[in-house]
């Protein structure tokens, strides 16, 4: 499994995209996200309201696209590693304990069914009753918006989300290791589906390199990108994939807009653009060092969280 908590990424970058390395990248402005803490996940509900959370318990809220934060008091100092926004008054963050807020964030409570144990790399909810998380490759469900969880997929270990309508959602990982005495390199990915809110799940791509990131565009399409630094695609809801192209540096996060733009983000702090569905990719984003982590869209809006508070908003 891919395991984010010592913001580690195994992997070796690959050359073969195009792209303009020697220019510096501009379609994307850092912000104040008043923070040096690590920056892990990040929610929006709309383009100008969302959250974003990082390392010693650090939380934030902005209703202005990212203009100003205002930094909240969770009451707790663990590294949350995952955070969603239901809707302006409630919202969650977790990592070892999950702690939710029902008034806008000026207090929170922690989720009582969740005992303290293995990490939340994901929080999810189809609609502000049902919900579903990660937790220690498995997954769990709620239908009492949050109260409680119940675990319903326990197979191939998987480390995150994507819900892409009110019924379907889609899970990934795998794992990375190098090869030890005796042994070969181990690189292995997984993507399971759901059709019915979470209920029951299907595997729908058992790969030879662990999934980093997927974006769906719709139920049906959507793009994944792996520890090999290669972009594919699927049309058909992940019965089958397309390569599409190879991707530059040791890539983090992926996000499409639709199926002519998309981007993608690295561990060296860069971002890349395509304008032409993924064949060819040029720097959108090339001003810092800090590892990017996770890249989104929203209502039209792209947002990238990394290292050292980095928060960054495309223009």
């Amino acid at each position: 499994m891919k395991k984010m908590i010592c913001f580690l990424i195994l992997s070796l970058g690959i050359i073969g995209c195009s792209s303009d390395e020697g220019k510096n990248g501009d379609s994307f402005e850092k912000m104040d996200a008043y923070t040096t803490q690590g920056l892990t996940d990040i929610s929006f509900i709309n383009k100008n309201q969302g959250i974003i959370c990082g390392t010693l318990g650090f939380l934030a809220k902005t209703n202005n696209g990212g203009k100003t934060w205002n930094v909240l008091n969770v009451g707790d100092k663990q590294t949350f590693m995952s955070a969603f926004m239901v809707n302006e008054q409630k919202f969650y963050t977790a990592r070892l304990d999950m702690f939710v807020t029902t008034n806008s964030g000026t207090t929170f409570s922690k989720v009582q069914s969740l005992s303290s144990g293995s990490t939340i790399f994901a929080i999810k909810f189809f609609n502000p009753s049902k919900g579903l998380l990660v937790r220690n490759g498995s997954i769990l469900k709620s239908d009492d918006s949050g109260n409680t969880w119940t675990k319903i997929y326990d197979g191939p270990s998987v480390d995150n989300l994507e819900i892409t309508s009110d019924l379907v959602s889609y899970a990934y990982g795998g794992y990375t290791a190098n090869g030890f005495t005796g042994g070969g390199a181990i690189d292995n990915g997984i993507i399971i589906k759901t059709i019915d809110g979470g209920k029951s799940w299907t595997n729908t791509l058992n790969s030879d390199s662990n999934i980093h990131s997927i974006s769906f565009i719709s139920d049906n399409i959507g793009y994944y990108i792996n520890s090999r630094h290669e972009l594919h695609k699927t049309i058909n809801g992940s019965t089958s994939w397309t390569k599409v192209s190879n991707l530059s540096g040791s890539t983090s996060s992926v996000c499409f807009i639709n199926e002519k733009t998309g981007y993608y983000s690295t561990d060296d702090g860069k971002i890349y653009e395509t304008r032409d569905g993924g064949l060819n990719w040029k720097i959108a984003y090339n001003k810092n060092t800090e590892r990017i982590f996770k890249i989104i869209t929203k209502d039209g809006a792209v947002y990238a969280i990394g290292d050292n508070g980095l928060f960054l908003k495309k223009k």
